[in-house]
């Protein structure tokens, strides 16, 4: 099942991949950033497809910028596990395989069990208002069927959790995760969800069970719906 959906996502990104328009992405704060903000949207629509050369005079060029700011670019890439390094071949998208794809997940229920259940004695009134803010961007994305956006709200709202602990260490081990999930979400959300909004609204009661303060109960929550697009693929195979 995995395997037919990374397939899938090669499949549609080898084509037309050599015709990608480069273009800064405006909401980053420096040069850098928008040339990061740009290449990472790429990655995640699958325009930028697994194997994919990246060139940085290449770049460079077609954004009409220095190569600076394309190599920090592209090392927070690397950073982050989207790109790697070959030798004599440069910088190339990496790749999205099975295995790895089961480990991230398993890895993800580990560690944001753990972040959860240490932010709960932490959260303030402030931090529920934060959460609800966060939850209605996500369902402003749905409704405009954003889904980049969306994703990016969608991982903003399992990383607070992390940023509230405060463990550093812990919360860069996330980020590195989220970044290689999105390419997956971005399949998963369309394949196996009937919409957006019904995602969006499934982190409704996980901010119910957070009020509540029932350790019990919210563990159960945020697990189950950790473990829903499983669920759904096992119930829908393509």
């Amino acid at each position: 099942m995995i395997e037919w959906i990374i397939d899938n996502i090669i499949d549609n990104q080898e084509r037309g991949g050599d015709d990608i328009l480069f273009r800064l992405d405006e909401r980053g704060t420096s040069l850098s950033e928008q040339v990061y903000l740009a290449l990472r949207e790429s990655i995640v629509r699958g325009e930028l497809y697994p194997g994919y050369r990246l060139l940085v005079l290449e770049i460079a060029t077609a954004l009409n910028v220095s190569q600076a700011p394309v190599r920090e670019a592209m090392e927070r890439l690397k950073q982050e596990g989207l790109l790697v390094g070959k030798a004599n071949k440069g910088s190339i998208v990496s790749e999205m395989k099975q295995e790895e794809i089961e480990e991230l997940y398993a890895l993800r229920e580990l560690i944001e069990r753990d972040a959860v259940r240490k932010a709960i004695p932490k959260l303030a009134s402030g931090d529920y208002e934060r959460l609800e803010s966060i939850y209605e961007d996500m369902r402003a994305a749905a409704k405009e069927e954003d889904l980049f956006r969306f994703i990016d709200v969608d991982m903003a709202f399992h990383g607070y959790f992390f940023e509230k602990v405060g463990n550093r260490t812990i919360l860069q081990l996330w980020q590195q995760i989220a970044a290689k999930l999105k390419r997956f979400l971005a399949i998963t959300n369309k394949l196996y969800f009937p919409d957006l909004l019904s995602i969006a609204e499934s982190h409704a009661p996980l901010i119910e069970a957070l009020r509540s303060g029932d350790e019990a109960v919210i563990e159960q929550r945020f697990v189950g719906h950790m473990k829903e697009v499983w669920w759904r693929m096992d119930r829908n195979p393509q």
